[in-house]
Formats: C-alpha cells, sequence, structure tokens
C-alpha cells in the first residue's frame, strides 16, 4: 500500500501540474493575442507618423517652389509643425554656398537657430543638400539637437537644380506614439536607426516595471522586430513582452485548483476503495486458509497444519542438536459419551479437551485433532525422554480429570503414545505410525462415563 500511496500521489502531482500547464498555455495564447494586436496597432501607428512626416515634406516643397514671400513661408512652416508635434522645424537651404552658418543662406522657421548644433553643420558638409536629385527625398545620418536629443533630416530639392533644399527636422524621441492602452508589466518596446558609414545611429525604448526573476524562468517572453520597408525612412521598431502571474486570469487559477482538488478527492477515494478491497481480500484469505488449516470444532491445528508444522520442525532439527517428540492422544470410553448424552455433549467434552491441552504445553509445541477423539502433539526442543514422560503425565492428569457437562459428570481415560525423530524414525508418516502403534499398547481398560 505504500508503493500505492506514493504512486497516486506521485499521479496527483503530474495531473496537477498537467491541469496548471494548460491552463498557464492557454493564457499565454490569449496573451499572445493580445500582443499581436498591440504590435500591430503601434506599428500601425509608428507608420502613420512617418508617412506624415513625408507628406509634410512634400506639402512644404511645392509651397516654396510656388511662393516667394517669406513671411507667407515661415506662417505655413509654423502651422505644419504645430500640426505634427514629432517635427522639431521646417527649414529651406538656398544657394550651393558651404559656408552654411551664413544667415542669409538659411531660411529658418519657428526657432530652428535654436536646435542647431556643431553636429548639425557637420552634417550639412558631408551630405551638401544641393547634391539631391530634383524631386528627391533624402534621409540624413543622425545628429543631436541642442537639448541632446536624437534627431534627423528629411531633405528634398525644391524646384530647377539649384532652386534651393527643403528639409524637416525630425525629433526621434516624438516617433513613438503614445500608447493606448499603456503598456502592460514586462513589455518594452524599442525604436533604433541603424549606423551608418556617414554617422552614428540612435536607440529609443519605452520600458514598463520589469518582471521578477522566477517569472521570468517560468513563463516565455513575447517579442516581434519590424523593418519599415517601402519608406525612405529605414528605421527599426521591435517589441517585447514578458509574461508574468498577473497575465494568468484569476478565474483560471481557482478552476485549475477546484480541477486539482477534485482529481485529488477522486484519487483519494480510489485508493480508500482499493485499500478496503486488498484488506477484505487478505481477511477472506486469512480466513479460508485458518480454515483449511485448522479444526473447525476445537479451533485446534487440523493434519494439513500439523504435518506442515512437524516437516518444518524437522528441517530446524538437522541444523541442531536437539530431537522432538510426537504424541500421539487417543481418548478412552469417549464412544459411550455420544451414545448416552448425545453428539452435542460429545462436541462440548472435545472442546474441553483441547482447552486443557493448550493449557498444559507449551506455545512453541503444536497440538492437532486428527478426527474424532484422536489428538496428536509435537514437542519441539526436546532435550531428554525424562522432559517428554513429565509432559504425559501432565496430558493425562489433565484430560483424566472429570468433565461437567449440563449436570454430568463425565470421566474419561487417554492412551499415549510417543514417537522421537531421528531415533523412531527419519519420516512423518514413520513417526506416527510408531507413536499410534505404541499408543494402542498401552491402552487402558475401559472406564464407565458417569
Amino acid at each position: 500500500m505504500r508503493l500505492v500511496y506514493l504512486t497516486c500521489a506521485l499521479l496527483w502531482l503530474v495531473m496537477s501540474a498537467l491541469i496548471g500547464m494548460s491552463f498557464v498555455s492557454r493564457a499565454v495564447f490569449n496573451a499572445e493575442q493580445r500582443f499581436n494586436a498591440f504590435d500591430q496597432q503601434f506599428f500601425e501607428q509608428l507608420g502613420q507618423k512617418l508617412q506624415s512626416n513625408e507628406i509634410v515634406l512634400d506639402s512644404y516643397a511645392a509651397y516654396c517652389a510656388q511662393m516667394s514671400d517669406e513671411q507667407s513661408e515661415l506662417a505655413f512652416a509654423r502651422r505644419l509643425r504645430y500640426a505634427h508635434p514629432q517635427m522639431a522645424g521646417l527649414f529651406r537651404v538656398d544657394g550651393r554656398s558651404v559656408t552654411l552658418a551664413t544667415p542669409a543662406l538659411l531660411h529658418k522657421s519657428d526657432g530652428v537657430s535654436q536646435l542647431l548644433t556643431p553636429s548639425f553643420h557637420r552634417l550639412l558638409r558631408t551630405q551638401p543638400p544641393w547634391a539631391l536629385r530634383l524631386n528627391g527625398t533624402q534621409l540624413s545620418s543622425p545628429f543631436r539637437l541642442a537639448d541632446g536629443s536624437a534627431a534627423y533630416l528629411l531633405m528634398r530639392a525644391v524646384g530647377a537644380p539649384g532652386g534651393g533644399v527643403v528639409a524637416l527636422v525630425v525629433r526621434a524621441d516624438a516617433l513613438l506614439p503614445s500608447l493606448i492602452p499603456p503598456l502592460p508589466v514586462g513589455a518594452g518596446v524599442r525604436l533604433w536607426y541603424p549606423r551608418t558609414a556617414t554617422g552614428d545611429g540612435w536607440r529609443l525604448e519605452r520600458v514598463s516595471a520589469a518582471r521578477s526573476t522566477l517569472e521570468g524562468w517560468l513563463f516565455p517572453q513575447l517579442a516581434s522586430q519590424h523593418q519599415l520597408s517601402g519608406s525612405i525612412q529605414p528605421l527599426m521598431v521591435s517589441m517585447t513582452w514578458q509574461l508574468g502571474f498577473s497575465d494568468i486570469d484569476p478565474f483560471a487559477c481557482v478552476l485549475a485548483l477546484l480541477l486539482s482538488l477534485v482529481l485529488l478527492a477522486i484519487i483519494l477515494v480510489g485508493v480508500t476503495s482499493y485499500a478496503s478491497f486488498l484488506e477484505g481480500s487478505q481477511e477472506r484469505e486469512l480466513r479460508l486458509f485458518y480454515l483449511a488449516n485448522h479444526d473447525r470444532l476445537t479451533n485446534l491445528a487440523n493434519r494439513n497444519l500439523f504435518y506442515d508444522r512437524l516437516h518444518h520442525a524437522i528441517s530446524r532439527l538437522n541444523r541442531h542438536d536437539y530431537c522432538l517428540a510426537v504424541l500421539f492422544l487417543d481418548m478412552d470410553r469417549f464412544k459411550p459419551v455420544n451414545d448416552t448424552y448425545g453428539h452435542a455433549t460429545g462436541d462440548l467434552v472435545l472442546q474441553m479437551i483441547a482447552a486443557r491441552l493448550k493449557v498444559e504445553l507449551r506455545t512453541e509445541d503444536t497440538v492437532a485433532r486428527l478426527g474424532g477423539d484422536e489428538f496428536v502433539v509435537l514437542l519441539e526442543e526436546v532435550e531428554s525422554k525424562l522432559e517428554v514422560n513429565l509432559v504425559v503425565q501432565r496430558l493425562k492428569q489433565a484430560i483424566e480429570s472429570p468433565y461437567e457437562v449440563s449436570g454430568h459428570l463425565i470421566r474419561l481415560g487417554v492412551s499415549i503414545g510417543v514417537a522421537y525423530y531421528p531415533e523412531d524414525g527419519v519420516l512423518i508418516e514413520e513417526l506416527l505410525s510408531v507413536a499410534d502403534r505404541k499408543m494402542y499398547g498401552e491402552k487402558s481398560e475401559p472406564v464407565m462415563a458417569l
């Protein structure tokens, strides 16, 4: 049963783990659905902002090609910038002079001059705007604004060659859209511009509260990465989400716990039923064994059990220096008891004889009823015949004492024959035959029952 209990405990643990894993798998599947939707929403918002950058630049270039009034151009640039927060400024560069710091060559719009830094001037020297093809759009290498934030230029030629260039200053950190709903716990969004031969790249990220180390071991991390293809702004975007305990539905946890408890109850009921069945089966087997090896009337050992114990006793004696004795007992004047008082009284007398024999013998000795009024006794580890003679005298005295049954006083006699192993034989049948023969030689004269 210990093995059964251990097996059932392991089975319950494995099944509970499988139930938990199934609910976790379902939670992960639902999280993947939410993650894909969230990733798609972010990607679409970012794509719309990048597309709006190009549309604004095209609109500004078309306006500059048609209008020559600087004040109208400045007002138009301001309106575009205020409508698109990711734009740090718009400006137009005229001529081919390399002295780009000359204010006359730079049409400033809404404070763009405050954003210009030495890195910006170096950018214009390495990538001169007038090198653009007619109606072409070019993305510059990243540079830093005056406040330290990363930015890049979108530049486009205006009109005929030499007619100037319009540029859009794009603030990189404003490209990350305002996410609705906000980032869940363990999620992060990263936007970066790869490093180029003419300048360093930049990287932006938004990360929510981190997960614990345990959650990192137990739960998977979802990830995606996209390159904005089809755009002149070759940005890379990635999103990660480390799942954790908070992503599992509490109702699912309660349901998994209830299923585990129900499974435990079923296993306990099954084990209890099996234990009861096994116990009842063992009891039936013991009962059948007892009935097969004991006399039903006196509860003494029967012939089968006596032979088995005698066989084992002989086997043990072969390893020691002791001997054993077999006593064959036959009741004298017992038949008149049945004839005079009936078989019920005779059965009571036999039960009383069995009880007296048990009292006079040691616990390691065996007394059996062979049938009728015949009994046999096995004395083990006998050191001398004198010891056996004393036992025979006690048995005779006990059996020949009067029996009071139903108001009647009954006296019996007993004849006892003794055989010794190995003196009188080495086989069981030989010992019983010798004891039986000696018993008949000592049979006493009949005495009437009182």
